[in-house]
């Protein structure tokens, strides 16, 4: 990859007056200012967009997370949790005409998890908080065949990406929201950051229907995901914790004002790992299913009379279900709406909306009954939250969740979550 003079600054000849240093100004005074550009580091002398006009682009983004607790009976904290993104991807049919995808990702997680540490709750009230580690997290390939109606993704892949997770709703901070339903994690597949080898298979079937598809995929499954695996390339450690299955089925909606994607799908695992938390029965096995939509019902109607498909609302509803024999959670529901360029003349800005319920699984609160003395029901999420974009580079994000019955026990207090959310694009 070229490197040199990536991130240098023509200069003005010398000789001020001339033709020369004349169109060098004006070439100068055409680049866009550090305000204007798309990156904060810019276009790298003009590198970035040539190397993506062939097909390989580069992504460097942080996202940190500034949150804390002000009610409940817990002891209120504050914590600042960070991720440190890079990826590459390299489009070989830009590049040489050939149907095939390289694409790497690495990451830096930093700081403390607030929910994990303060909160005990069901939901994680940051979507990017996890563990702190440097590592790999996504290396694969990717190669269509029969004229792009077969893919196979090959190497070190997140299932949950694959297989649950949203497609664009990215704006809400909650994990259940933002990134994919705690539930279903169950069956242990590999998630962001924690990725693990595997393969899947995508098929077109629009011969049947346009729009509709299938894909199925099997992973490494883990004990610790992050442990002794400490940066995402001790591969035969990955190789020794089972095996995950997962299979979708899907419709892209073939609207191209008002998109969609209605899915179900399906995790599992043959994991001697599992126990009843009240019982101590032991069971081989577990599973996640799942339904999830998305889409967008509405475009404000522009000055010129068309759609104007940069602002909107979009919807999102998802749920997941697992045995509650032996799951801590047996089945979440999440819901939330988007809505871009909602107040006049804040055109970029993002206000969304989310709800999340998710009920604890039975014999977990069983346990705790006889344990404490009380059954675990269910715990509901509120989130609202709104997104300025200053800077086509930088993004600050207000947040505010609150958590009804913390973990399901309906003698604790709710809590209040406030929140910051900073993101850069590098």
């Amino acid at each position: 990859m070229r490197v040199a003079g990536l991130f240098t600054i023509p200069t003005a000849l010398a000789y001020a007056g001339t033709d020369e240093a004349k169109l060098s100004a004006d070439v100068q005074t055409s680049r866009p200012s550090i305000w204007d550009q798309q990156y904060m580091f810019g276009d790298w002398g003009g590198e970035r967009s040539r190397l993506a006009d062939k097909g390989v682009t580069f992504d460097l983004n942080n996202i940190g997370d500034y949150q804390g607790s002000v009610t409940g009976s817990q002891h209120n904290e504050t914590a600042y949790f960070g991720r440190f993104r890079a990826s590459a991807d390299i489009d070989f049919n830009k590049l040489s005409e050939f149907d095939g995808k390289f694409f790497f990702s690495g990451v830096w997680q930093y700081g403390q998890n607030l929910s994990a540490r303060y909160l005990h709750v069901n939901t994680l009230v940051s979507s990017i908080a996890g563990v702190e580690s440097v590592r790999v997290d996504q290396l694969w390939y990717q190669q269509g065949l029969f004229q792009h109606r077969v893919t196979v993704k090959l190497g070190q892949v997140v299932a949950v990406n694959e297989f649950g997770a949203t497609d664009f709703f990215d704006l809400l901070v909650n994990d259940e929201l933002g990134y994919a339903p705690n539930a279903l994690f169950n069956a242990k597949q590999p998630f962001s950051p924690a990725g693990k080898p595997g393969v899947i298979v995508w098929g077109d079937l629009s011969v049947v229907t346009p729009g509709l598809y299938a894909k199925a995929g099997v992973f490494a499954a883990y004990d610790n995901p992050y442990r002794p695996d400490d940066y995402g390339v001790d591969y035969t450690d990955d190789f020794k914790h089972g095996a995950v299955v997962s299979f979708e089925a899907g419709y892209q909606e073939q609207n191209k004002n008002y998109s969609g994607v209605y899915k179900v799908g399906i995790n599992a695992n043959n994991l001697a790992v599992y126990s009843n938390p009240d019982t101590g029965v032991n069971y081989r096995g577990n599973f996640t299913a799942y339904g999830l939509a998305e889409k967008t019902v509405y475009h404000p109607t522009a000055e010129s009379g068309k759609l104007d498909k940069n602002k909107g609302l979009d919807l999102l509803l998802e749920f997941v279900g697992a045995p509650g024999d032996r799951n801590p959670l047996e089945f979440e529901v999440t819901a939330g709406t988007r809505y871009t360029g909602l107040i006049p003349g804040r055109d970029l800005d993002k206000t969304g909306f989310g709800v999340i319920y998710s009920r604890n699984g039975y014999a977990y609160s069983d346990a705790n009954e006889a344990t404490h003395g009380n059954s675990l029901g269910g715990e509901t999420t509120l989130e609202l939250t709104y997104q300025i974009n200053p800077l086509s580079w930088f993004s600050l994000q207000f947040d505010n969740q609150f958590i009804i019955d913390p973990g399901g026990d309906d003698q604790r207090s709710g809590i209040l979550v406030l929140g910051l959310r900073t993101i850069f694009r590098f």
